[in-house]
């Protein structure tokens, strides 16, 4: 897929939107499914953890439903890149939308954030339990908090760094207008130029990449740190917990695993090369938006994970199935649904 300064990415964009479109239907259809298996068909009463569980679908259909809203899109030029939109949701102002644009980034890092979280109560459900009184009551307001404060130091880092001065607005202007045919006063978003014109590094720029950075690093810290702790040491653990106890813990830890590996690749891979790529100046133009848009797919996905892998997930689905049948064929067999023949 070749990228030259003379290509024309409007194609690209058309292609993001349209994953966005499908990205929308599929984290919505999916996650609404888990959460509704969660509240009313899955009898194991899950605890605290249950309510920490549901806040990553809700998170997925906020998401997704921004991204259907926004159609945001990214173009890496060089030494820096612009995020963007040129819908008006709503017929809201230039500046309004580029603070729903600061809002979806920010439900990003508290997706990422609220993963941790899980995996922290996860790991002292096995090895510390006694820490899991922080997860009850009022207190798991807290763990709630903390995802959500992460959003907003992403998101507000994000507008305060990045927004657009004379200096980013020359750099870009030109180039949406060959690449994308985008008159830039109609757009709304954020600009990070790592270098100005004497290549002396622009600081605050470039500081919203060290605040992104010190969020993922925080949050795959602790990640990485319970994920590989129970990989090495759960079984010898669980081995005192009942049978069904020890299943539990081994399909939400699988569930887990599968959800930092899916969104390595299909969320941290992206993002990360985005915001490092100017660091580097490469004199290289890359459209990014058409792999920006598939974040919206992950929520979807990650509950089909759920609900692939524990079990009690699966005896929920096939039991709703069996009731969505049964009402069907009883409402086939009903009167109301027999045709009555007309005499002539």
């Amino acid at each position: 897929m070749p990228f030259n300064n003379s290509t024309s990415y409007i194609h690209y964009a058309e292609k993001a939107k349209n994953i966005s479109e499908f990205g929308f239907f599929f984290t919505s259809i999916f996650c609404a499914v888990l959460i509704y298996l969660t509240n009313f068909e899955v009898t194991r009463d899950f605890g605290s953890y249950k309510h920490l569980f549901l806040m990553f679908p809700v998170f997925g259909i906020i998401f997704a439903t921004l991204e259907m809203i926004l159609y945001p899109n990214a173009f890496s030029h060089n030494s820096g890149y612009i995020f963007y939109s040129t819908s008006r949701p709503f017929q809201l102002s230039q500046n309004a939308t580029s603070w729903l644009l600061v809002s979806y980034s920010g439900i990003y890092s508290s997706t990422i954030s609220n993963l941790a979280v899980q995996f922290l109560y996860r790991y002292w459900a096995i090895f510390d339990e006694k820490k899991i009184w922080i997860f009850k009551g009022w207190r798991l307001l807290i763990c709630m908090l903390y995802s959500i404060l992460f959003g907003f130091q992403w998101g507000l880092g994000t507008y305060y760094f990045d927004q657009i001065d004379d200096y980013s607005k020359n750099y870009f202007e030109l180039e949406m207008m060959q690449k994308f045919s985008a008159d830039f006063s109609n757009i709304s978003g954020l600009i990070l130029v790592a270098y100005d014109s004497n290549r002396s590094i622009r600081w605050r720029n470039v500081c919203c990449t060290i605040n992104m950075t010190f969020i993922m690093l925080f949050q795959y810290s602790i990640i990485m740190y319970c994920a590989i702790r129970m990989y090495f040491e759960m079984e010898s653990k669980v081995q005192i917990l009942s049978p069904a106890l020890r299943n539990l813990h081994r399909q939400f830890f699988k569930t887990l695993v599968l959800q930092v590996v899916t969104p390595t690749v299909t969320l941290f891979a992206p993002v990360t090369v985005l915001i490092y790529l100017p660091l580097f100046d490469l004199q290289l133009d890359l459209p990014f938006g058409i792999f920006l848009s598939t974040l919206s797919i992950f929520p979807g996905t990650d509950a089909i994970i759920v609900m692939y892998v524990v079990q009690d997930y699966r005896l929920a689905m096939k039991n709703m199935g069996q009731k969505f049948t049964g009402s069907i064929i009883t409402w086939a067999n009903s009167p109301s649904a027999t045709v009555v023949p007309v005499a002539n």
